[in-house]
């Protein structure tokens, strides 16, 4: 299940592969990190012995011991690119509710804002992993705040998931569909 190609670093296919692993210098791996965000698929594992990303920061760093010295392992997961404007309607009292979603990324870190109406929300514990999209925030809805958890999996330019309303187990769910505008996508390296 490895495959080894003999081929320019930054001209060789990567898209299929499921886990990169690097030895290569952080000035390298700053060169080949447009090209790994750029081409690999969301939810792709990056490994790198000793040379981290720079601003990419790991989701998970290990320490290894050899005979004769310690060994930094850093370890990424690959995100879906989620910025942009994201619309979808769900159901309201009064009818449907149409929100929008601004989002900001840089890497795995997400911030954004909610707009329904003149109504403006934070997004709050938002995570993105690998193609998975989960953030909270918090709406007046009959008079009541509630508070709103948002899961999907990201797709191209659609988010299709569940949505709970309120802590409480058995909270009720609903689901939701969200379309991104493609014209206010942004590339996830500022090296681009």
């Amino acid at each position: 299940r490895v495959k080894f190609i003999q081929q320019d670093l930054f001209e060789a296919n990567i898209s299929e592969a499921t886990v990169v692993t690097l030895y290569l210098l952080t000035s390298v791996n700053l060169k080949l990190r447009p090209k790994l965000l750029r081409e690999l698929k969301p939810g792709t594992r990056v490994v790198s012995h000793d040379f981290s990303m720079g601003e990419w920061k790991p989701d998970k760093t290990s320490e290894v011991s050899d005979y004769w010295e310690d060994h930094t392992v850093y370890y990424w997961v690959v995100p879906a690119n989620v910025t942009g404007t994201w619309k979808w309607t769900m159901p309201a009292s009064a009818g449907k509710k149409r929100y929008v979603l601004k989002l900001d990324q840089q890497f795995q870190q997400v911030n954004g804002t909610v707009f329904a109406g003149v109504s403006e929300m934070p997004i709050e514990d938002a995570v993105i992993r690998g193609d998975r999209l989960q953030f909270t925030m918090e709406q007046k809805l009959n008079g009541l705040i509630v508070r709103m958890l948002f899961e999907g999996r990201v797709s191209g330019n659609s988010i299709k998931g569940s949505v709970k309303l309120g802590a409480e187990p058995g909270a009720d769910k609903g689901r939701w569909r969200a379309k991104r505008d493609p014209f206010t996508i942004t590339p996830l390296d500022s090296t681009n």
